[in-house]
């Protein structure tokens, strides 16, 4: 199974092949200069998405997981937000990891 995570600003969606799911958190996660400037807030949304899509399971393999930020990546990403995308990857359970920009 692959998902790919699109990340904007305060939104996430979730591609699971033909299921897809928009997240919004309760609270802000974007800041000024950061795609994702609050951690807990940006993990608690991926949470509830992947509650409602049921992606981890018992018998379910463990998904290949595309993490894609769509703004705020003009001149590329730093190696601290790379690795805020793959621990918020995390969140599912991953066979994989891969950052696209």
């Amino acid at each position: 199974m692959e998902v790919k995570l699109k990340i904007y600003r305060n939104r996430i969606e979730l591609f699971t092949g033909s299921k897809v799911h928009f997240e919004t958190p309760k609270e802000a996660f974007s800041t000024q200069r950061l795609l994702v400037g609050d951690f807990d807030a940006a993990w608690n949304c991926i949470v509830n998405a992947e509650k409602k899509l049921s992606i981890k399971g018992l018998f379910k393999r463990k998904p290949k997981v595309i993490v894609e930020p769509k703004e705020m990546v003009e001149g590329g990403i730093s190696s601290v937000e790379e690795r805020i995308f793959r621990e918020l990857a995390m969140a599912l359970n991953p066979k994989s990891v891969e950052v696209h920009v």
